[in-house]
């Protein structure tokens, strides 16, 4: 009966354990609760080993990560921190520039900030039952008083004494934000970058003061004019922050020997005046590793030793190296002008060591030279008949005054720059993805072969340049002239198919469409337009963007030219392109992008149809309210500048909601059709996070995050 009775118990209590942990893993976690726009509820538990994890990283990668939820929200209306009695852990990912007030309840035991403490900061109220934190003269200790986590930034008392109880400081203010640019009733997302950056000063004390027990110093040190570390234990940036530093006291004689020693293999002499020491004593330099013969290894950065050497490729680099019969913490090493010194520090003194290591030289392959494919004289490169490929050559000089190409040569491999060149081919390509026309550089072409010589000159119309080509073989009778005389008015189409173009009075700027030209009786391949703003052919091809005319919003003068056989030949039309908002207004402006929004999409329309349409937008920004009817088909768009909304590409973001009980998580928008969305109905509220504009060739550009309300 016993034995069952205890079976009975041990299957609740697993049964109870299994449901447990059931809960834990199917429960999506929910990270903070908002109310209004100015209290942020913290309601997340971090566990000690999360804590360490973000700590340790400057950047979190994690989808779920406290920071993307922070850095979502307009944080800058942020007043008032409430961590949520019951919460162990908190981490914040982004600086609360607003944040006035901070409460800690009895609960938490581990409080983070990633980037720094909010600047603003004028009050912590923390629980008296809280059995880790103590608050005392603006700082945050732990209850111990062993640890300072953080304090209040100062413009005023400029001497910082750290309690002598101190063991270890997680964070000094080095910067001071006036007041006034703090409370900002609500910055416009789209301002958001770089606001941090125009307002901070820069903080320096007169004195700082570390206490004799301090075991952990912060990350960065600020400007100050007197360091005084009493403790044993000095920190890593010691020997790196005396820039920052106008005089040092220090009880550590071997931190300041460490600094003596280094100073002298980096920088030279240096004003020891600046660091006093009272247990500096020169006795204790070392001499007993003082003798003739050194043993010397090598660990290489790919992991190889080397031992005894005196010489290494210099494709390849010393990581560490081990001197025997010296302790490793006592060797230094330096690479100077092609090759590798070691020292060893005694004390406080740096002693070089008979020691070298020589880089050698990349040896390279022997290469073919000028002289094996033809004859360099005065800068002049005659290549041999019989070539038939010209490859890299590893002796030629950057440039040549003439190139001289037999009929034998067919491919061109590397680049060839030169004042002219002669060109007796019949048939030249070059290498790899290009053709020849990107291998030769001249301001003076002879070219006796004609498809060469007109392939050329076409090459040298597209590319806009201006160097002369001359073939003895063309036959300028082949020139249609006549094509002078067509006095044919150019035919500008919305597209391919029709929709022709009364005037010019453009405006498919907000479509992102193209333009068509046609003159009658020409090939369209074969038409060039001249920007008369911009003093420049555009290139070749019978679409043009709309962007192409753009000059400042001013009206673009635009004139025509056809080709015929080896000439661009004017022609006698002209045309006048005004740039139109969708309202009729003249264009202002050049296509700069001041933000994006959302629009309405009717229903029977699409996002081009109704950008091409008169029909007024309705445009919300980000803070904006949305009217409930109006969110079951929104739309992204860019509005510039000048006021114009136009489409915009298809962008990635993170959608973030409000559930019914104020918390707030992942959300998803619902795909109407083809870029259109719509806003699932029990959201009031919803964010727009982390929006970039993918690229496939780079990092896509990223946009200010963007929230919005949901009203009836």
């Amino acid at each position: 009966m016993i034995i069952n009775r205890m079976a009975k118990k041990l299957l609740l209590v697993i049964g109870l354990l299994s449901l447990f942990v059931w809960n834990v893993e199917a429960r999506k976690r929910k990270l903070l609760r908002l109310e209004n726009d100015t209290i942020l509820h913290i309601c997340s538990n971090l566990s000690e080993m999360d804590y360490m994890a973000y700590g340790a990283s400057d950047r979190i990668d994690q989808s779920d990560s406290p920071s993307d939820y922070f850095t979502t929200y307009p944080y800058w209306r942020i007043k008032n921190i409430v961590i949520d009695e019951g919460v162990d852990s908190v981490y914040f990912g982004l600086y609360l520039i607003s944040a006035k007030r901070l409460s800690i309840p009895s609960s938490l035991k581990y409080l983070y900030f990633s980037q720094e403490v909010p600047p603003g900061l004028e009050e912590v109220r923390l629980s008296a039952k809280n059995p880790y934190y103590r608050w005392e003269d603006g700082a945050l200790y732990s209850r111990d008083k062993t640890q300072l986590y953080f304090m209040l930034p100062s413009s005023v008392d400029s001497v910082l004494y750290i309690p002598e109880t101190v063991e270890q400081v997680w964070t000094i203010p080095s910067r001071y934000y006036p007041k006034d640019t703090l409370y900002l009733k609500d910055l416009p997302s789209r301002h958001w970058e770089g606001f941090l950056d125009r307002y901070p000063i820069d903080l320096r004390y007169s004195k700082i003061v570390f206490p004799k027990h301090c075991k952990r110093y912060p990350e960065y040190l600020p400007s100050c004019d007197s360091l005084i570390i009493q403790s044993e234990h000095c920190p890593d940036w010691l020997e790196h922050g005396m820039n920052e530093v106008s005089y040092l006291y220090c009880f550590s004689d071997s931190a300041v020997a460490h600094i003596y020693a280094l100073r002298n293999l980096w920088n030279g002499d240096f004003d020891r005046e600046k660091i006093h020491c009272p247990n500096y004593d020169v006795r204790k330099r070392d001499t007993s590793w003082m003798r003739e013969n050194y043993r010397l290894t090598c660990i290489l950065e790919d992991g190889d030793t080397l031992v005894g050497v005196d010489t290494i490729s210099s494709e390849r680099n010393i990581q560490s190296v081990k001197i025997e019969g010296i302790a490793d913490e006592n060797v230094r090493f330096r690479k100077q002008d092609g090759r590798y010194r070691f020292y060893v520090t005694t004390y406080d003194t740096l002693y070089r060591l008979p020691l070298e290591v020589f880089e050698k030289p990349e040896e390279r392959k022997p290469g073919p030279k000028c002289s094996d494919f033809g004859e360099v004289r005065d800068s002049v490169f005659t290549i041999r008949e019989g070539v038939d490929s010209l490859p890299y050559l590893s002796d030629r000089p950057s440039s040549f005054r003439k190139v001289i190409i037999p009929k034998s040569m067919h491919y061109v491999k590397e680049h060839i720059t030169c004042d002219s060149v002669f060109i007796y081919s019949d048939s030249l390509d070059g290498a790899y993805y290009y053709n020849w026309l990107h291998y030769i550089d001249a301001h003076y072409y002879y070219v006796e072969n004609e498809q060469l010589y007109l392939s050329l000159k076409r090459w040298l119309i597209k590319s806009n340049q201006s160097a002369v080509a001359y073939c003895p073989n063309a036959d300028i009778s082949k020139r249609d002239m006549t094509l002078q005389q067509n006095t044919n008015k150019p035919v500008w189409k919305k597209n391919a198919k029709g929709d022709e173009l009364k005037d010019l009075t453009y405006r498919t700027v907000s479509s992102g469409t193209g333009l068509w030209l046609e003159i009658e009786g020409m090939n369209s391949q074969d038409l060039y337009v001249y920007n008369c703003r911009r003093k420049r052919f555009l290139p070749r091809n019978n679409k043009y963007g709309f962007f192409e005319f753009i000059n400042d919003g001013r009206t673009a003068e635009l004139e025509f030219a056809v080709w015929t056989y080896d000439t661009l030949l004017p022609l006698q039309q002209k045309d006048t392109l005004r740039l139109l908002k969708r309202d009729g207004t003249p264009w202002t402006g050049g296509y700069d992008l001041e933000e994006c929004v959302l629009y309405y999409v009717p229903k029977g329309e699409t996002e081009r149809s109704l950008l091409l349409s008169d029909k007024p937008l309705k445009i919300w920004r980000s803070g904006d309210t949305i009217p409930r009817r109006y969110t079951n088909r929104l739309a992204f768009g860019y509005m510039l500048t000048n006021g114009e909304c136009v489409l915009s590409p298809r962008l990635e973001y993170d959608f973030l909601c409000l559930d019914k009980r104020n918390y707030l998580g992942d959300g998803e928008l619902i795909n109407v059709s083809d870029n259109i969305w719509k806003v699932p109905s029990q959201y009031k509220k919803f964010w727009l996070g982390d929006v970039t504009e993918p690229c496939e060739d780079c990092y896509g550009r990223s946009l200010p995050p963007m929230h919005f309300y949901v009203g009836r």
